[in-house]
């Protein structure tokens, strides 16, 4: 299948308590592209949680690593897939947390413990890469970015990697919600801390990413390889 666009996440593994709990959350299989029951979170509604998730269910649960891109003209997506292999060969695992339930800005994601700012570092690498695959965007798709009202170092990230929050600007999260009002995301934020009181109790592993692409058309990105994070000690 020939997709719209390409991006690499991390992505927990389907069999995983976070998988489990994000997928259903979400409502998303990326793996078999389909539509899964919601999960019972004390204090909410089924109907709740799919109002408030309806922008981040597109995505799947995920944390962006590398945000999505069209592959230039001279690339294809068998090169890309023998670059992902290669690179991550080359990567250590990752470990850090736990997680916990926080907001930025006006969403809800599950943050990680990350001291030595390991993720950011994995983020820029992964930029770095992977950059000579991407098409640069065009006019209609920098004035869209620059419509969230972006300060001077984020335009230049945006001309030069096609994206505004990279490098010193990025910060790594799993997305669990669309933009809520004040008081929603403080009732929500407290639901969801004691739903994954669990889940945030456990250290916080990369040792694995994907490669999702885009159908295009509004329809949900869908997982297209995963690759095991295996540089030698």
């Amino acid at each position: 299948m020939v997709y719209e666009r390409y991006a690499i996440y991390y992505v927990p593994r389907l069999e995983s308590d976070l998988g489990q709990f994000g997928n259903a959350w979400l409502g998303y299989d990326p793996v078999s592209g389909k539509d899964i029951p919601r999960p019972t979170v004390q204090g909410m509604t089924s109907q709740e949680i799919v109002s408030i998730t309806q922008g981040a269910g597109r995505y799947a649960f995920h944390g962006t690593l590398r945000s999505p891109f069209k592959l230039r003209k001279n690339r294809s997506l068998s090169s890309l897939d023998k670059s992902l292999k290669s690179f991550t060969a080359k990567v250590h695992p990752i470990i850090c947390g736990p997680l916990s339930i926080r907001s930025i800005g006006r969403f809800l994601a599950l943050v990680p413990d990350d001291p030595e700012n390991q993720i950011p570092g994995l983020a820029e690498k992964c930029m770095r890469a992977f950059d000579n695959f991407r098409l640069a965007p065009g006019k209609q798709e920098l004035d869209r970015r620059r419509q969230a009202g972006l300060t001077d170092i984020q335009e230049q990230l945006l001309l030069r990697w096609g994206y505004p929050f990279v490098m010193e600007e990025f910060r790594f999260h799993l997305t669990l919600s669309d933009k809520l009002e004040g008081m929603d995301l403080i009732r929500y934020q407290a639901l969801l801390e004691k739903h994954c009181n669990s889940l945030c109790k456990e250290p916080f592993v990369i040792d694995e990413i994907a490669l999702f692409g885009d159908p295009g058309q509004g329809g949900k990105f869908e997982e297209i390889s995963r690759y095991k994070l295996s540089a030698a000690n």
